[in-house]
């Protein structure tokens, strides 16, 4: 495995990370006492989905899926145009980057469920 592509994966989860965690009052966690899982991840929920900087962290991953399709589109028409025959499939960076990033939202909204309970 390329180190390269490791390294971007851990820079680019920490920044959709950071978009994705909204900032905290120092007030929100004492009305939040004694509630059930369920509804901790109701609201943990929409309060990571439903804030300012999440806008950011769609416009994140928004950008990096164009780029992928880019890159791949304009790597399959080199080929083509090169006469380059390539018997394998190429890695879906795409399906990876979305796998990704919903591993990362819901990691995100179970910790804070958890946060609060």
């Amino acid at each position: 495995m390329d180190n390269s592509i490791v390294m971007m994966a851990l820079i680019w989860g920490a920044l959709f990370m950071y978009f994705l965690i909204p900032f905290q009052g120092k007030t929100e966690t004492l009305k939040y006492s004694k509630m059930k899982f369920a509804e901790a991840l109701k609201d943990s929920f929409i309060k990571i989905t439903f804030h300012k900087k999440a806008i950011l962290a769609l416009i994140l991953l928004s950008a990096t899926l164009f780029i992928i399709w880019w890159s791949q589109a304009q790597d399959h028409l080199y080929n083509e145009m090169h006469g380059i025959n390539t018997p394998t499939q190429s890695v879906n960076y795409l399906a990876g980057t979305i796998i990704y990033a919903v591993i990362i939202y819901i990691a995100a909204i179970g910790r804070r469920a958890v946060k609060l309970i």
